[in-house]
């Protein structure tokens, strides 16, 4: 569905159109020229901020494909003598125009839509209310932190039919700003977390900055908010006090819809929450303990029971909840080390949460305490003020060593006598000087710009040299591509069975992903891996593609849903559910695989068992032989024809419509008509395994690297590796490195028959393949110890890799080892 026609802009926009072809739909909106473009007509926005100019890119989207721009009239000149065969749209600013046509695209939609903004803990909140509302509704959750001027209306642009809740947090720097927030996201509720320092600069004091973010609620019918937060409560009271309806929790005032009291389980890692209103009360238990996360969390809880879910909905998935990425975590370090990785923000609001957290930590572990933080950014208190409060605040926290980085926080040196202090200009030169740490507590605290996670890269402690890194932007516009493929209505199963096809981990942020981006069910392999998903936080409706009758019980408890696949195991059904509580089922039918499915004989005696019990049939579904080749089309015509016949056989006595499924990865791509209500993304989700046509659409998710231990100097003659099977033909340079075929690289890659890529250059792999090692050849390559050596990637692809030993990369994939360290980013 587009999201508007070229010929709507001028008016949503006021623009005038400077070059028309034709009156295209636009189906994506692009601000970024390197983005992967995933729809067939994206509009490109030349947006010019204040270290770069969309309009510098023109060509480049041009040359990717974009045929569709919004320019500043400024620049029209220039541009319109170089491009003909584009639509093209002269503006007076172009984020404004994005932001108009944002407005009146949001505008098509009714539906629930929460607004939340604050200081300090909107895209924790967001996220989690995610992780709740998903459970009851179709959500739409901001990405990420997609909270800025430009972030909000990219957020909100990806709105559908099929939604039925939205979330956007929206974060502001300087007067104006929110009220252009609020026309894009329209919230009908709001929820604002608490106020503080951060991003200041912009306004004359606190007041004017609380005014400015309530802002947003300017058009909502209730707003939330923890009513101890003074200034926030005296500033809505004001603003809306008699307009809308404002519902408060609080953990000291007994005048608030919510009162909070919290207790302490000396036997348990869990705290419980209770919850009181004038009519009940209810008691949640949670593992969070630090004081924020007490307050996202309660948050969350006044929103949901304020709309009618229950504590039996919301208990599950509270106990499910984990930190977020990008804010505060707790790492092993080097030497017996603790890190906490709080290195993406930097306040005195914030770093005196992250010091309460740390204390906690350090209870337990009776460690030194040593806080590595940079200049704090964006504050309105002048500096030596500011940072006499920061030494104050270290001091009551009992800190003893401060490491700080920056030209302001080094000039205020004299100020930190409590502590042993050591201070540098830049993180660089932190790196270079390399402080030593031993059995500490560290807390990593700073603003963005001194990229401080590189200070925890360096001091966290690394296990195993070679990383299995997901992108997990790459799933996602995977995902996105895919979806372009489909029907609007047509279902996803995203099969994530043997760990998302070796990417995933004991962490699962790959389903996490997944399920945040609206997949509609996943499917495994075995129960356990259902299980594992389950206990980890993941809701949706999970396919177990090779059940057991004796794990039935378990698949009640953890809500799984079997594959019925033969009539024996339809009878040992039966027999299950005439004493147990019932199961949802998927009936797997034979049309040609010849592997498992019920074969078209026995249809009539299956539905009369089916009859017996009737358990409730989610859906019913085949699996195509050869969907990816031309050759067998012929077989998959016929494998399709079988399964509709079956699916209706069975439909027809059953009484009602379960949810038909047939195609895979290259049967959604290939045979389009036969989408039926659900399809099955395996490895293409993963961005490999795919046709040669289509690779260049999609983008591999997973990258294997490792580094180079050890560099040797070989003279001709010399062997290499365990029976000698490689002799220098002349003299050579090679390099161990830390991967071997317990880790997953095949002993088959040794001797040449696999490559590596180092510098940009293959080098082939020498000598048998070791247990933790492999030796390549380097010569010519000005390599070191510590380079990155590329196993597989975007660089060398793995399908290639595979085709070197005569295998595939679902197999490549699926063994590499979980000692493998997994990195997931964005």
């Amino acid at each position: 569905m587009p999201l508007a026609y070229f010929n709507d802009l001028a008016s949503i926009t006021n623009g005038l159109t400077a070059i028309k072809i034709d009156n295209l739909p636009i189906t994506e909106l692009i601000i970024d020229s390197r983005n992967k473009i995933t729809t067939p007509y994206p509009l490109f926005f030349a947006i010019v901020g204040i270290n770069h100019n969309g309009h510098d890119y023109i060509e480049e989207a041009y040359k990717k494909g974009i045929r569709q721009f919004v320019v500043d009239h400024s620049y029209n000149l220039a541009i319109t003598e170089h491009y003909s065969d584009v639509n093209m749209l002269w503006v007076t600013n172009t984020l404004e125009a994005l932001q108009q046509f944002v407005a009146f695209y949001r505008s098509k939609y009714v539906l629930c839509v929460l607004g939340i903004t604050g200081s300090n803990g909107k895209t924790i909140v967001k996220e989690w209310m995610h992780e709740f509302l998903s459970t009851k509704y179709k959500t739409l959750g901001s990405p990420y932190s997609y909270n800025s001027q430009v972030g909000v209306p990219l957020a909100v642009s990806l709105l559908r039919t099929t939604h039925e809740y939205a979330i956007f947090e929206s974060g502001i720097s300087k007067v104006g700003e929110m009220e252009k927030l609020a026309k894009i996201i329209q919230p009908t509720h709001g929820l604002f977390t608490n106020i503080g320092p951060a991003h200041s600069k912009g306004f004359q004091d606190q007041q004017q900055k609380v005014e400015e973010k309530a802002q947003l609620f300017k058009d909502c019918d209730t707003i939330y908010y923890c009513r101890d937060h003074q200034l926030i409560h005296e500033t809505l009271q004001r603003l809306y006090g008699r307009s809308k309806r404002l519902r408060t929790w609080s953990r000291h005032s007994y005048d608030t819809d919510y009162f909070l009291m919290r207790y302490e389980l000396p036997d348990s890692n869990k705290v419980s929450l209770q919850i009181s209103t004038l009519r009940k009360k209810a008691t949640f238990l949670t593992h969070f303990r630090d004081i924020a996360s007490i307050e996202n969390i309660v948050h969350c809880l006044a929103y949901l029971l304020d709309n009618g879910f229950k504590e039996e909905q919301i208990q599950p998935i509270l106990l499910q909840l984990k930190p977020i990425a990008m804010r505060t975590t707790l790492k092993a370090g080097i030497h017996g080390c603790k890190i906490i990785d709080d290195s993406y923000t930097n306040d005195l609001t914030s770093t005196s949460v992250a010091l309460d957290f740390m204390d906690q930590q350090q209870k337990l572990d009776q460690l030194n305490k040593t806080v590595i933080i940079s200049d704090i950014l964006q504050s309105q208190t002048v500096d030596k003020i500011l940072y006499q409060e920061l030494a104050t605040l270290l001091a009551m926290h009992k800190v003893n060593r401060l490491i700080g980085i920056g030209p302001v926080i080094s000039y205020h040196a004299s100020l930190f006598c409590e502590q042993q202090s050591i201070f540098f200009h830049t993180t660089e030169a932190f790196l270079q000087h390399k402080p030593s740490f031993k059995d500490e507590i560290i807390l990593v605290k700073g603003a963005r710009t001194f990229q401080l996670e590189r200070v925890v890269q360096a001091i966290e402690k690394n296990t195993h040299g070679t990383i299995l890194e997901t992108d997990l932007g790459a799933l996602r516009d995977n995902l996105t591509w895919f979806r372009t493929k489909l029907h609007e209505r047509t279902k996803i199963m995203a099969m994530v069975k043997a760990s998302a096809y070796g990417s995933g981990s004991d962490d699962f942020e790959l389903v996490s992903t997944l399920q945040r981006h609206g997949i509609d069910y996943l499917g495994v392999a075995y129960m356990d891996e259902g299980i594992r998903l389950r206990q980890q936080g993941i809701t949706l409706p999970i396919m177990v593609m090779s059940p057991t009758s004796d794990g039935f019980n378990a698949m009640v408890a953890y809500q799984l849903e079997p594959v019925i696949y033969s009539l024996e195991l339809l009878q040992e059904l039966c027999s299950f559910l005439t004493e147990k509580s019932s199961i949802p089922i998927h009936i797997k039918l034979e049309t040609g695989m010849h592997r498992l499915g019920i074969e078209e004989a026995l249809i009539d005696p299956f539905i009369t068992h089916l009859r017996t019990v009737y358990p409730h049939v989610a859906s019913i579904f085949s699996h195509l032989v050869g969907s990816e080749s031309k050759a067998d089309d012929a077989y998959t015509l016929s494998q399709a024809e079988r399964f509709i016949r079956m699916a209706n056989a069975i439909e027809s006595k059953l009484g009602n419509k379960p949810l038909r499924h047939l195609l895979n990865t290259n049967g959604i791509l290939r045979f389009p008509q036969f989408q039926f209500d659900m399809v099955r993304l395996g490895i293409g989700l993963y961005g490999v395994g795919i046709s040669k046509e289509i690779q260049h659409d999609l983008t591999p998710v997973s990258k294997l690297v490792t580094t180079i231990s050890q560099i040797k100097y070989l003279k001709k003659g010399d062997s290499i590796g365990y029976n000698r099977k490689t002799i220098a033909t002349q003299d050579m340079t090679i390099a161990t490195i830390p991967i071997g075929y317990a880790d997953g690289f095949s002993r088959v890659f040794g001797c040449e028959r696999g490559h590596v890529v180092v510098h940009g250059k293959y080098c082939p792999v020498v000598g048998n393949v070791c247990m933790d090692m492999a030796m390549i050849d380097v010569s010519g390559i000005k390599a070191q110890r510590g380079d990155e050596v590329i196993i597989f990637g975007k660089e060398y692809s793995i399908d290639e890799l595979a085709k070197r030993i005569g295998t595939i990369s679902y197999e490549l994939l699926t063994q590499i080892s979980q000692r493998v360290k997994r990195v997931y980013h964005n």
